[in-house]
């Protein structure tokens, strides 16, 4: 059995951009909640984004 493991993409944003990209992640989340649709994938990028620790030196986040 061969396993795949998928890409990891790193995106550097700074703080305001970071909380930018997890209020539009929440606001989807609330829409797919409102549309009785799957929401779970959306709380595990918040999750990700909001756990994303700054880079060193810099005023910027990574996630991996």
């Amino acid at each position: 059995m061969s396993y795949h493991k998928e890409p990891v993409v790193v995106i550097k944003v700074t703080d305001i951009e970071r909380r930018i990209i997890i209020n539009a992640l929440t606001e989807l989340r609330n829409h797919q909640i409102r549309q009785n649709k799957n929401y779970d994938f959306i709380e595990t990028i918040i999750g990700k984004a909001a756990c994303a620790s700054p880079v060193k030196g810099r005023i910027a986040y990574e996630e991996r």
